[in-house]
């Protein structure tokens, strides 16, 4: 066997141990925790599986309130994203122009700098506001984090269509608004969905600038995991069940994305290959 087939079957054989250690088996505990009824220190696996920590969470009202949140600002927070890096990845993907890596760059720094950072330098303008501990407060920050990923995906997505496309619809009469619309927009929406994807995924489980800015009136699925977290003590069937519901969203809207990115718009025209 070549050193190069060695190397490569290392690889996958480290990747996939990275993989089962790091992240099934982590999921696999918090599943059993989250529907274990009974579960003595000394026994491997729960001695009950039930629904019982579920139930307090809904009983308790801990439940349905950050999950509404969650759900309706991560939609939002995706929408806005979307609105910002459209026209904004068109002329930096399509367009060429002194500085476009200027430009680039710039969108995609929040990616390299530390939330905590960004959340502290804005909690200070939102007091002096009176705008935090209001959804709207939070969308905002979230979007902060959310819009590199959207924008960097649909950047790919336009930088992949053969500028001919466009020049064609020019030439035929169609204004450069309904060229993006028409001509561009079903090119892109695999990259839009991808980016939606990574926005709303980023949105759910962002929990710094939350706490920075949305407590005391805005709890999210992962604030409310915290507060079951204490300084020398942790709630681990609640904290548990709300992963579980954490999840949940986020595997749903990849399943349907990756779904309607297979059945329709991945075998397209008009791309560069």
């Amino acid at each position: 066997m070549r050193k190069g087939g060695i190397i490569s079957k290392f690889g996958i054989i480290f990747l996939s141990l990275v993989i089962v250690i790091f992240v099934i088996l982590p999921l696999i505990a918090v599943s059993l925790w989250a529907f274990s009824e009974r579960w003595p220190g000394a026994a491997l696996f729960p001695e009950k599986f039930g629904i019982k920590w579920f139930e307090l969470l809904i009983s308790s009202g801990a439940l349905q309130q950050p999950l509404t949140y969650s759900i309706t600002i991560g939609i939002i927070v995706v929408l806005g994203s979307a609105a910002i890096s459209i026209p904004a990845a068109y002329v930096v993907g399509v367009k060429k122009f002194r500085g476009r890596e200027i430009v680039e760059s710039l969108v995609l720094m929040p990616l390299i700098v530390p939330p905590i950072a960004t959340g502290v330098g804005i909690l200070g303008y939102y007091t002096q506001m009176g705008f935090r501990s209001n959804m709207w407060a939070v969308v905002t920050v979230h979007m902060i984090g959310a819009t590199p990923f959207m924008f960097r995906s649909v950047e790919a997505a336009f930088e992949s269509i053969d500028p001919a496309l466009e020049d064609a619809a020019r030439v035929l009469g169609a204004s450069r608004l309904r060229t993006l619309i028409h001509i561009y927009l079903p090119l892109i929406t695999p990259g839009l969905l991808a980016g939606s994807v990574f926005a709303f995924a980023w949105s759910l489980n962002e929990f710094i600038l939350t706490l920075l800015v949305g407590l005391p009136d805005i709890i999210t699925l992962p604030v409310q995991i915290f507060r079951y977290v204490g300084g020398y003590y942790i709630q681990v069937g609640p904290v548990s069940a709300l992963s579980i519901v954490l999840l949940i969203p986020s595997i749903i809207f990849l399943v349907l994305s990756e779904k309607y990115i297979r059945a329709e718009f991945v075998p397209g025209a008009g791309v560069k290959g």
